[in-house]
């Protein structure tokens, strides 16, 4: 009997190590018949929080193409992108990851990049050089295949938010678009102030809290100085690039 157990155990694993062989031997391979190549708009940028919604790099790159088992695909399964940015060439075992959709590129605002760079522990107004690949990821499996890096030398900032409670501030009026169009401004960390630059239009316009009229702030003076709640339309007398400074602290402006 204890031989005849030996015998059926043994013929047991025997199928089963075949059984392992064949699963073994219908593994699929995928491979890229072309990895991705990466190419970016700069090389350089400084970066700004007043312009963070703006865009402020594109990174575009070559589709990847895949075999099965060294036989292109018939039907390719699909591929999504991430751009991935490191402090070094051959450093990305924990990037800073931006999703990069399905397409062949993809453009970067200020403030996406910027939070990037800061996830990578970057110090704020220094020009540090980091780099960026593309990573393919293709199929149910997720295989990955990555592109070359490509050098960029960014200046990051740090994100500067109005004190808690604060009103979203911003100018209204002729002188900037027209009496239905707000222009936002942007709090300032230094000079503890609601700020805009732009062009601006010979004409008139006023300081409202949150788009709308329920607190709003005007001057007699076209030159800076006191602003009073529902105070008169301020003049800009020239047009041009001006640089309007609101400080809700003294209930004063500037303009330059």
């Amino acid at each position: 009997m204890k031989n005849w157990l030996t015998q059926v155990t043994a013929v047991a694993f025997a199928v089963a190590t075949l059984a392992s062989c064949q699963k073994d031997e219908d593994k699929v391979t995928v491979t890229p018949s072309a990895t991705p190549t990466l190419t970016a708009s700069a090389n350089t940028l400084v970066l700004a929080q007043a312009n963070g919604s703006q865009n402020a790099i594109t990174y575009t790159w070559t589709p990847v193409k895949l075999n099965l088992n060294g036989t292109a695909y018939t039907k390719t399964p699909a591929v999504t992108y991430q751009l991935q940015l490191s402090k070094t060439a051959d450093g990305f075992g924990y990037p800073a990851i931006i999703d990069g959709g399905s397409g062949t590129s993809k453009t970067i605002t200020v403030s996406d990049l910027n939070t990037a760079l800061t996830t990578l522990g970057l110090k704020a107004g220094t020009a540090t050089p980091v780099f960026a690949r593309v990573a393919a990821v293709a199929g149910s499996d997720a295989h990955t295949f990555v592109s070359n890096p490509v050098p960029l030398t960014a200046t990051s900032y740090t994100v500067c938010l109005p004190p808690a409670g604060s009103h979203t501030w911003s100018i209204i009026g002729t002188a900037g678009v027209d009496w239905n169009t707000d222009l936002p401004m942007t709090y300032n960390c230094t000079t503890n102030t609601f700020d805009v630059t732009r062009n601006m239009n010979a004409g008139e316009f006023k300081f409202r809290a949150d788009g709308a009229w329920t607190l709003n702030y005007g001057s007699s003076s076209s030159t800076g100085g006191p602003v009073v709640v529902n105070g008169p339309n301020i003049a800009v007398t020239t047009a041009g690039v001006k640089t309007i400074k609101l400080n809700i602290n003294t209930l004063t402006y500037t303009i330059q």
